[in-house]
C-alpha cells in the first residue's frame, strides 16, 4: 500500500443516509512543523466526504479550516449532509483528535455529477523546464518524502521579493492522481512570506479552499505524472498573507485552483 493511502486510510464506524463517522490516525509520514501537513488533513477529511457522499458524485470543491494543531495517533471524522439536491450534495465533515471534545479541524465539501455542458479554460500553463531537470527540495520535513516538488521557476531565498513561482509536484513513489491525492497536492507552494522575508518563518494555513476542475478523463490523462504549480500572492498585512495557485498538468489540462489565507508572526 502506498504511504499516501495508509496515512488516508478510513474505517466506516457509523453510517447512515446523509452522515458517517470514521476512524482514522494521524500518521508520522506527514508530520510538519507544527502538526500534520496540511494537505494531509484537508486530504483525509475529502475522503470523508467522498466516502460518505453518493458514489456517482465527484468532489468539486473543498474548504478547510486549520483550529488547531494534532499530534500522532488515532483520530475521529464526522461527515454530515446539509442538503442533498438530485445533482449536488453539500457536506460539512469535522476531524477530532482522540480524547479531545473540539475538532482540530473542519471541512465544508460539494459533490457533484459530472454532467455534458459547455466547457472552456483561460490561459496556459507557464513555460517551464520539465521536472526531469529540474533539482527536488531538500526539505527536512517528513511529508517531503512522500509529496515530491521540484522547483521550476523563481525558487524561494533568492532575495527577488516576487511572490510568483512554479513547481512540479507528485506523489511518491508512483501513485495515480485522484481527487484525495489533488487535494493533498493543492498545499505544496511554498509560503510567499518566504519570498519577502528572505528566510524561513513559523507560519499556520488559517483555511484553505480548492477547487477541483479535473474529470475523469484528467486523472486518467495525468496518472502519476508531475503536475505543474503556478503560485503567487497579492498581500501580506497585520499578520495574515493570501496564497492562490493554479494547478497544470503537463499537458496544459488546469486541474485545480487553490487559495489561502496564513498566519504569521514576522515583522521583517
Amino acid at each position: 500500500m502506498h504511504l499516501f493511502d495508509e496515512a488516508t486510510q478510513l474505517e466506516a464506524h457509523t453510517r447512515e443516509e446523509g452522515a458517517a463517522t470514521f476512524t482514522g490516525a494521524a500518521h508520522p509520514g506527514f508530520r510538519n512543523m507544527i502538526g500534520p501537513y496540511g494537505g494531509w488533513s484537508a486530504a483525509i477529511l475529502a475522503k470523508s466526504i467522498i466516502e460518505a457522499g453518493t458514489p456517482d458524485l465527484q468532489l468539486v470543491s473543498l474548504t478547510t479550516d486549520f483550529l488547531l494543531g494534532i499530534n500522532e495517533g488515532p483520530i475521529t471524522l464526522d461527515a454530515r449532509c446539509d442538503r442533498a439536491g438530485r445533482n449536488t450534495q453539500f457536506w460539512t465533515a469535522t476531524l477530532t483528535a482522540d480524547g479531545s471534545e473540539t475538532p482540530a479541524n473542519k471541512a465544508m465539501g460539494i459533490l457533484a455529477k459530472p454532467r455534458a455542458t459547455v466547457s472552456w479554460q483561460e490561459g496556459e500553463r507557464p513555460d517551464a523546464p520539465p521536472p526531469e531537470d529540474c533539482d527536488r527540495f531538500p526539505l527536512p520535513m517528513e511529508w517531503t518524502k512522500t509529496v515530491e516538488m521540484r522547483g521550476a521557476g523563481n525558487p524561494p531565498f533568492q532575495g527577488s521579493q516576487d511572490t510568483r513561482s512554479t513547481a512540479w509536484v507528485r506523489l511518491d513513489p508512483d501513485r495515480p492522481l485522484d481527487a484525495v491525492g489533488l487535494v493533498a497536492l493543492a498545499d505544496t507552494p511554498t509560503p510567499r512570506l518566504f519570498y519577502i522575508t528572505n528566510k524561513p518563518d513559523m507560519i499556520a494555513t488559517v483555511s484553505m479552499t480548492v477547487y477541483l476542475h479535473a474529470t475523469a478523463e484528467d486523472y486518467a490523462a495525468v496518472g502519476t505524472d508531475y503536475m505543474l504549480v503556478e503560485a503567487t500572492g497579492a498581500r501580506g498585512g497585520n499578520g495574515f498573507f493570501d496564497q492562490h495557485a493554479r494547478m497544470w498538468s503537463r499537458d496544459g489540462r488546469l486541474m485545480a485552483t487553490t487559495q489561502q489565507i496564513v498566519n504569521y508572526r514576522s515583522k521583517g
